[in-house]
């Protein structure tokens, strides 16, 4: 996909994250691309969160996942998590995410092997 599989950390801003929505003949194609690879999940209906309703292109936050409002619903993306590192790296837990870094300098940022959803 291109995306690379770095961390995700709660400090990653909207606009490093892409979403494409393209709609034909009812089906809906999602790519996403963000610092780690992310799970995705979709709501039809009315775009609603804590009663409040979102027009199109809008965007929210459900807890740690950042939802974007389209027409006829809304797609959301949810942190992952995490699952294999190198042993010279360790996880780092944040509000709404994890770092990877290096334990003999942990400001700096290591790469994880693999991430679940």
């Amino acid at each position: 996909s291109g995306c690379s599989n770095t961390t995700m950390a709660p400090s990653s801003s909207w606009h490093r994250l892409a979403v494409f929505a393209v709609l034909c003949s009812g089906l809906i194609v999602l790519w996403v691309c963000s610092q780690s690879e992310a799970a995705v999940y979709q709501g039809v209906g009315k775009c609603r969160h804590k009663d409040k309703i979102f027009k199109p292109g809008q965007k929210f936050q459900r807890g740690c996942d950042k939802c974007y409002c389209a027409e006829g619903g809304y797609f959301c993306v949810t942190p992952m998590r995490p699952t294999s590192w190198p042993k010279k790296c360790k996880p780092v837990q944040m509000d709404c995410g994890y770092r990877i870094v290096y334990r003999s300098h942990p400001e700096k940022e290591c790469r994880a092997y693999s991430w679940v959803g």
